[in-house]
């Protein structure tokens, strides 16, 4: 695809709505921090374009990181268009033109039948990982933790999703090309699919109480994948700095079934937010004669506070007294979290070299936030990373990690 691909087909789809604008009787247009909408009279139909970027700082004092690791750059910058006809039908495309891009982040179709029960098809979010569903215009930390790079971030594939019992339970169920994981992509490298669900349960929701904001889930996958030598399709959990801390060696793929289970939960009450995540993966990879079912696990839990007292909610703070046209403090947040993953330790040394490799690896860290107001967020993070040598060897260094954020979302 020619790099500029996503771009052009944005301008496309911004074109023929102009095109087609005048005809479909277009009258009402409007700009808030949802973006800018453009709908007809009868609201119909509706186009909206909305836009995140995300200006990131990342250093790591007292540590001997790798040459160019140490940057100031554009961690995501992602035009958005958004369109809806007769409340049935919807399309969402977005380009990341960030950090290793150009590249289409989202572009799938929806048929929304009903609230219990909508059609995905194309490029979005696997229902897995907790915070990896998570906005991350949202996110209480700059990065996400180490679970979410078990399980994919986005794939192509078809998904059934809804809400029932009230909007208590919220269910999805999919079938996809089969990514690894989050910091490795990949692509479809074989005819085999994978299959993909996930369960959330708010039992409180319509109750008063702590308890209101509570959430429950559970979330796996299962399929099968033979990667080659130019695409393996391994699971590679790196840093909250993106930095690997080990290395599969040349010639090793994935080879056979890949699964994954991922017990979560969340809770919002009043100023306070809590996170769990578990998740166990688990694929058949191979090296020449050698073959394995390795199984990796990762975990995190992190707590948040609004000190300026806004309540917290899926999606972003909303500042009391927002700072922009008026002069108020807008809203901190402070948030805390640690987070781990473990290899399998059959992984070292035949699939992957064990020297200067961390097998067990636990991060904890503070992220300090500031809402100037519902499109602005300021975020400063401190995090160190600690490693347990892989196969017997001596522990690589520690990771310190400071990261700054600048970020604009509409």
């Amino acid at each position: 695809m020619p790099e500029n691909a996503p771009l052009l087909a944005a301008v496309l789809l911004v074109a023929l709505g102009l095109t087609v604008a005048p005809q479909a009787g277009w009258s009402q247009a409007e700009a808030s921090e949802k973006g800018f909408r453009l709908a007809s009279g009868n609201e119909a139909f509706e186009l909206r374009l909305r836009a995140d970027l995300y200006a990131d700082a990342r250093f790591f004092p007292g540590t001997n990181s790798l040459p160019g690791a140490e940057r100031i750059f554009l961690r995501r910058a992602r035009p958005r268009l958004q369109g809806r006809v007769f409340e049935r039908f919807a399309f969402s495309l977005r380009s990341d033109f960030g950090i290793g891009g150009p590249e289409i982040d989202d572009a799938f179709l929806e048929a929304r039948f009903a609230p219990e029960l909508r059609l995905r098809m194309g490029r979005f979010k696997v229902p897995i990982g907790l915070e990896n569903l998570q906005s991350t215009s949202g996110l209480t930390h700059v990065e996400r933790g180490f679970p979410t790079a078990l399980v994919p971030g986005r794939d192509v594939g078809v998904m059934l999703t809804g809400e029932i019992v009230e909007a208590t339970v919220r269910y999805a169920v999919g079938v996809f090309n089969g990514a690894p994981g989050s910091t490795e992509p990949g692509a479809d490298v074989d005819d085999a699919k994978e299959g993909a669900g996930r369960l959330f349960v708010t039992p409180f929701a319509d109750a008063d109480g702590p308890l209101r904001g509570l959430g429950v889930g559970l979330a796996g996958s299962i399929g099968s994948v033979t990667g080659t030598s130019a695409t393996p399709s391994l699971t590679r959990p790196q840093t909250s700095g993106r930095q690997p801390f080990f290395r599969y060696a040349s010639d090793t793929r994935a080879d056979g079934q890949r699964w994954r289970v991922a017990p979560q939960a969340r809770l919002f009450a009043g100023p306070v937010e809590l996170l769990g995540e578990y998740t166990v993966a688990s694929e058949d990879i191979r090296n020449g004669s050698a073959e394995r079912s390795l199984t990796h696990r990762a975990w995190q839990v992190s707590a948040a506070v609004v000190l300026t007292g806004e309540d917290t909610r899926e999606g972003s703070v909303v500042p009391q007294e927002p700072f922009g046209r008026s002069p108020g403090p807008g809203a901190v947040e402070l948030g805390v979290r640690g987070h781990g993953v473990t290899l399998d330790n059959d992984t070292f040394p035949t699939f992957a070299p064990a020297a200067g490799a961390g097998e067990a690896v636990q991060a904890w860290g503070v992220t300090l936030s500031w809402y100037p107001n519902t499109i602005v967020r300021m975020m400063l993070g401190v995090e160190r990373t600690t490693f347990d040598g892989a196969d017997g060897t001596s522990d690589p260094e520690a990771e310190n990690l400071l990261l700054a954020r600048m970020q604009f979302a509409f």
